[in-house]
């Protein structure tokens, strides 16, 4: 069995999963946040579970898998100390992990080196905050982001403390990842015909103000790097009214074979847009 705490167990439900069949990224950042909050309320531990989180995905989860947290803080090299959650369906094969930010005093724990765990460890995204993109609609204009999503925040998307849940953050991410896949040319019909999905290897976010109940989103994503294997790609969320930054995180992308799950070159057809 994986080390840790055990802080979630859940069975993936049909409604969970996308258009790959497999469980969406934005549950998987439920799992994660509950088990946050668990972590934190047994060791007396402040802050919101998942306001900053780098996520790395390993294995597919179906309808019927019972996935199940473990859950252990470690300390990274910087000094900054995190929970590390490991998500499991089989008690021991990594399917998916996530190291969730600790703010405040972390005294009464005795974090691990993060170094101990490299399939944990932050690798095709840089560590540390996202840092804010400036000039999005110049980008826009570019043809290098796109406006990928605008929605409401409803009270039901806060938590019992009225705190915006971290998967709602994520299902905004999930909606813009389409579109940016867009901006390389990987529309729907052209994945279609190719029997290709997007995948996500690697995604971190940070909240840095959540919006209250009412407020609408503007959310922007950008293409950042166009590999011969992988697309790296940002979001950032806005206030749709008066342009307060909410959050802003970026992904690490692949296509997917449907017919062999397995991954494949990104084709050269597909191009990243000319920088503004």
């Amino acid at each position: 069995m994986l080390d840790g705490d055990l802080t979630h167990v859940s069975t993936v439900q049909t409604w969970e999963c996308d258009s790959n069949a497999h469980l969406n990224v934005q549950f998987f950042h439920q799992r994660f946040r509950e088990a946050g909050y668990l972590f934190r309320q047994r060791n007396g531990l402040a802050g919101t579970a998942m306001a900053s989180a780098h996520t790395r995905f390993y294995r597919e989860l179906h309808v019927d898998d019972t996935a199940t947290v473990f859950t252990l803080p470690v300390r990274d090299a910087h000094g900054a100390v995190f929970l590390m959650h490991r998500l499991t369906v089989d008690g021991d094969t990594l399917c998916c992990c996530s190291l969730d930010r600790l703010d405040g005093d972390t005294s009464r724990l005795a974090p691990l080196p993060l170094s101990d765990f490299p399939q944990v460890a932050p690798r095709g995204l840089p560590e540390g905050p996202t840092p804010p993109v400036e000039g999005t609609d110049a980008l826009i204009a570019a043809g290098a982001a796109a406006v990928t999503c605008i929605t409401h925040v409803l009270p039901s998307d806060m938590d019992h403390a009225g705190v915006w849940r971290a998967e709602r953050l994520i299902s905004s991410f999930s909606n813009g990842g389409q579109s940016a896949w867009a901006l390389v040319g990987a529309v729907t019909p052209w994945l279609r015909e190719h029997n290709l999905g997007r995948v996500v290897l690697e995604m971190k976010l940070d909240c840095f103000t959540p919006p209250a109940a009412g407020a609408v989103l503007r959310q922007t994503s950008h293409c950042i790097e166009l590999g011969a294997k992988t697309y790296r790609f940002g979001h950032q969320i806005e206030d749709a009214v008066t342009g307060r930054l909410y959050a802003a995180g970026q992904v690490l992308s692949i296509l997917m074979d449907h017919g062999s799950r397995k991954a494949v070159p990104i084709p050269p057809d597909l191009k990243a847009p000319a920088a503004p």
